[in-house]
C-alpha cells in the first residue's frame, strides 16, 4: 500500500466506507452485461478537468445503458481514476492516440469533455480536435460536446469574446500582471474562438435541466441536452451518518481558484486565511479535509500550522475516495460556484458552503446568470465570508436553507431526460 493509500484510508470512516461502496455498486451496475445488446457504444474523450470527470460520471453511473462505453482519459486525470470504469478506461495523449481509438472502436456516440477545454490546455490543437470531430462525423458517429461556458460562446461573433472573457485581476496591478493578463486573455479568446467554430454545430451536453426562464436566449441553446440521473439519488439507509463516526469537514479549492485568490489577496493572506478556516474547525472537534493543488498543499505543510491538529491534507485523489467523504461531510466547503461536486450534494439536499464565486463567475460576468438559473435552477445560495469566524451555531443556518430548498430543487433538477432517454434521442436525430 502505498503512502497515498493509507492517508486516504486514515481519514476514511464508516459512513464515508459504505457510501463508497454504494458508488461502486453503481459502477457495477453501469459495467453490467447488457441483455438487450441494444444500447449505443459510446466513446468518451476527457480534458485534463476533474470536473468534466465528474459529469461524465454523473451520466452513466448506475446506467446500464452505457454498458458499451469507453473512457479515454488523459494523462493528468487517469493517474488517479484509470479504475474509474474498471476495464473501459485507458490513456491518451496524441492526435493519433483518439483517431486509433475511433476507427477501432467504431461508437454510435461520441462525447468531447470538454471539446473547449482541449485545446485551452494544450491537449490538441484546435485543427487536430476538428480533424477527430470529421472522422466521427465521417464514421456516422453523433458528437456531443460539455460546455463548461454554457452557451456564452455562442455571443463571440457579435460581441467579442474580450467583452465576454477577461480574467479577473486586481484593479491595482502591476504593469506586469497585466502583461500576464493580456497574454492569457489572449490565448483564451484565439483557442475558445476556433474551438467555437465547429463546436457550436454539435450537441452541447449539461448536467442540468437548462432552464432558460428570465435569462437571455441565443439561437445555439436549441444545441442544449442535459439529463438528470436518478441512481445519483443517495438511499435513505446512508442518509443518516454513523453516530460513532467523528464528524469531518471537506474543503476543496482548484489550482486556478487557488491563483484566483492569491492575486486578489496574495498568497501569505490567502494562506493565513485557509489555516484560520481550517484549524477553526479543528477547534470545533471535527475532522478536517483539505483538497488543493500540490504547491498550495505544500505551503500549508511548510507553515506547520496545522500540527497537532486533526487536520489532513490532500492533492486531490481518485473520484470515488474524494465523493465519498464529500457525501458523508457534515459540511463542504468551496470557493468556486461551479465546482461539478457540489451537484450531487444539491441532489440530495447537502450543504454546501460557498466562500467565492470562483474564476469562471468573475472571469465571464454574464455567466452567472445561467449558473444560477441551469446549475441552481433559480436558487441563489448565501455566501460565507472567508474573514469571519465559524461556528457551528452559524454553519446550522445553512444547512436549514438547503433542506428548504431539496424538494423544490429536486422536481426542478427533474424535468431533464434520464441518461438512457438524452442518448436515444441522440441517435434518432442523427
Amino acid at each position: 500500500m502505498s503512502m497515498q493509500e493509507a492517508n486516504w484510508q486514515q481519514v476514511e470512516s464508516a459512513s464515508s466506507k459504505k457510501m463508497k461502496a454504494w458508488l461502486e455498486s453503481l459502477t457495477e451496475k453501469t459495467c453490467a452485461e447488457n441483455e438487450k445488446g441494444d444500447f449505443p457504444k459510446t466513446l468518451f474523450i476527457l480534458d485534463n478537468d476533474y470536473g468534466e470527470l465528474t459529469t461524465i460520471l454523473y451520466l452513466i453511473q448506475g446506467q446500464s445503458c452505457f454498458s458499451n462505453s469507453k473512457l479515454v482519459l488523459s494523462p493528468r486525470v487517469f493517474q488517479k481514476n484509470q479504475n474509474v470504469l474498471p476495464e473501459r478506461v485507458v490513456m491518451w495523449e496524441t492526435e493519433e492516440d483518439l483517431e486509433n481509438h475511433l476507427t477501432s472502436f467504431q461508437p454510435d456516440v461520441l462525447v468531447l469533455a470538454a471539446g473547449y477545454l482541449i485545446p485551452v490546455h494544450n491537449l490538441l490543437t484546435n485543427e487536430a480536435l476538428e480533424r477527430i470531430c470529421r472522422l466521427a462525423t465521417d464514421q456516422n458517429t453523433t458528437v456531443i460536446t460539455a460546455d463548461p461556458f454554457l452557451g456564452l460562446l455562442s455571443e463571440w461573433s457579435s460581441k467579442g469574446l474580450d467583452n465576454i472573457i477577461s480574467i479577473d485581476i486586481p484593479t491595482d496591478a502591476d504593469e506586469n500582471l497585466e502583461m500576464m493578463k493580456r497574454r492569457a486573455d489572449l490565448k483564451l479568446h484565439t483557442e475558445l474562438a476556433g474551438a467555437n467554430a465547429y463546436l457550436k454545430d454539435f450537441h452541447h451536453l449539461y448536467p442540468t435541466y437548462t432552464d432558460m426562464e428570465g435569462v437571455d436566449v441565443f439561437r445555439s441553446d436549441e444545441k442544449n441536452r442535459s439529463f438528470f440521473n436518478d441512481q445519483l439519488v443517495i438511499p435513505d439507509e446512508l442518509q443518516t451518518p454513523n453516530s460513532a463516526d467523528k464528524p469531518h469537514w471537506v474543503f476543496i479549492i482548484s489550482e486556478v481558484d487557488f491563483q484566483t485568490q492569491s492575486m486578489h489577496l496574495g498568497v501569505p493572506k490567502f494562506i493565513t486565511i485557509v489555516l484560520e478556516l481550517l484549524t477553526q474547525g479543528a477547534k470545533l472537534d471535527r475532522k478536517i479535509i483539505f483538497l488543493g493543488p500540490s504547491s498550495l498543499i505544500e505551503i500549508l505543510h511548510a507553515s506547520e500550522a496545522t500540527a497537532g491538529y486533526d487536520i489532513h491534507l490532500f492533492n486531490f485523489g481518485a473520484y470515488k475516495i474524494v465523493m465519498s467523504l464529500l457525501l458523508t461531510a457534515e459540511y463542504s466547503f468551496y470557493w468556486n460556484v461551479v465546482s461539478h461536486t457540489i451537484l450531487i450534494q444539491l441532489w440530495n439536499g447537502r450543504p454546501v458552503i460557498l466562500l467565492d464565486k470562483g474564476h469562471l463567475a468573475r472571469s465571464i460576468p454574464s455567466l452567472y446568470e445561467r449558473v444560477i438559473a441551469w446549475y441552481y435552477q433559480g436558487w441563489e445560495p448565501r455566501y460565507f465570508d472567508q474573514n469571519d469566524p465559524i461556528s457551528v451555531e452559524k454553519l446550522a443556518e445553512y444547512r436549514e436553507e438547503h433542506a428548504k430548498q431539496k424538494a423544490a430543487l429536486m422536481e426542478a433538477y427533474r424535468r431533464a431526460p434520464s441518461p438512457e432517454n438524452l442518448f436515444k434521442s441522440l441517435i434518432e436525430g442523427k
